[in-house]
């Protein structure tokens, strides 16, 4: 059995760049868990998405470990090859596309630059929780091997927000510091006893691509000390904290993060979001994606 599929290039302004999702086209085809797990593993990235046309929830997620919630940039991928496959709905000068997850539905936008797949972006509405109760900053400093001085002239204050998993989320001054930072194991785990996540979203304002408001790391004890993962998922737990600064007045504000390092895939992710009184905060967030190849597997 002969099974298409495309390899993208998700939150990517140019190629080679953002986070390598693979996208799998069932068409025609049916397959079992087992075999979307072995399918997942075989692209040997964190997950690949699933399209079958023929069925009433077209999209889905695996890993080797089995079938996952939708993030940021498998939304992303699944709404592209949706596009591209002639399952989503046009509004005029843009595509709507619903996905599946748990008992809720996921609306994306696709814009439609003349049959071809531009800007997509899906969105969220935030009902976050708060805990300014954070260890105190020269306990956090030493924990990312980093100076003080650091972390305390930023704008910005420490905070955990969860939204879909609690976040620590630290301020740095400026993206040399956030890229600079590591784990300090024994510092590291001294504090967890003071909180309930392990999470941590690093970020300052600035950008190493040139043309961010932002740059952010996502940072956990079980990370390799240069590794950059995608921040996607963590962005509902950000835009929640940026709505939460007593400075954000209410309106709709937007702004441009990125992700990497200055030797590593950078990605860039654009957000807007409403902040309203007594209100829950709803958000936009989206990219671009990048097609960067297709092939075919042969499947036993």
């Amino acid at each position: 059995m002969t099974i298409e599929y495309a390899l993208l290039d998700v939150f990517a302004d140019a190629p080679f760049q953002g986070s390598q999702i693979a996208v799998v086209n069932l068409a025609g085809c049916a397959l079992d868990e087992a075999a979307k797990r072995d399918i997942a593993s075989e692209f040997q990235q964190s997950e690949t998405v699933f399209i079958e046309p023929q069925q009433a929830v077209p999209a889905s997620v695996y890993s080797s470990r089995g079938q996952q919630r939708f993030g940021a940039h498998t939304i992303l991928a699944a709404s592209f090859m949706a596009f591209e496959l002639g399952l989503t709905k046009s509004e005029g000068s843009f595509a709507s596309f619903l996905l599946q997850q748990d008992s809720g539905l996921i609306e994306s936008f696709i814009d439609d630059n003349g049959g071809t797949p531009g800007n997509i972006q899906f969105a969220r509405v935030l009902s976050p929780t708060c805990d300014r109760y954070t260890p105190e900053i020269a306990r956090l400093a030493a924990a990312l091997n980093t100076e003080e001085k650091h972390i305390t002239f930023s704008k910005y204050k420490p905070l955990v927000v969860s939204v879909d998993t609690p976040t620590l989320i630290v301020p740095f001054t400026r993206p040399e510091h956030v890229l600079a930072a590591s784990l300090n194991p024994e510092r590291w785990g001294e504090l967890l006893g003071d909180m309930y996540t392990s999470e941590l979203f690093l970020f300052a304002p600035g950008s190493i691509t040139g043309g961010t408001e932002f740059h952010g790391r996502l940072l956990n004890p079980n990370l390799p000390p240069d590794v950059f993962p995608p921040i996607g998922n963590v962005m509902p737990e950000f835009v929640a904290y940026l709505a939460e600064q007593q400075e954000t007045a209410a309106g709709t504000h937007t702004f441009s993060i990125d992700r990497g390092s200055l030797d590593s895939r950078k990605s860039v992710l654009h957000a807007e979001f409403d902040k309203k009184p007594g209100k829950e905060v709803r958000c936009r967030i989206g990219g671009n994606v990048i097609k960067m190849g297709e092939g075919r597997l042969l499947h036993p």
